[in-house]
């Protein structure tokens, strides 16, 4: 996605990706809002961001792939978990490949830290 392009919620941030990431993206954005009802939608960063009591998700497309960031660091197991299925990590996200499809019980694993 340019970096310029401006957005106005989550729907038009999918709608400005590559069409390749927007399956990804929408997925995700339903698992983060029946996962975490009391999170509020935002745009910062011009970037996708789910916030309450200090705690966020934000989601993004990138050339390869899509990152689900949080505030919290990924325990152990879920960082396990996500490299014995074949997804990246950091310290704070999982990305998932434009090839791959969406982990969901794993995205849950990782909501769940920040629920």
């Amino acid at each position: 996605m340019p970096s310029r392009v401006k957005v106005t919620d989550t729907n038009d941030y999918i709608n400005k990706t590559a069409i390749a990431a927007q399956p990804i993206l929408s997925t995700l954005a339903q698992l983060i809002t029946s996962e975490l009802p009391d999170f509020t939608a935002k745009i910062k960063w011009n970037l996708p961001f789910y916030e309450h009591n200090k705690q966020y998700v934000s989601i993004a497309a990138y050339q390869a792939h899509v990152s689900l960031s949080i505030s919290a660091d990924l325990d152990d197991a879920t960082l396990t978990a996500a490299k014995t299925a074949g997804y990246a990590t950091g310290q704070k996200r999982l990305n998932i490949g434009l090839d791959q499809p969406v982990p969901v019980a794993l995205v849950r694993q990782v909501l769940q830290l920040i629920a």
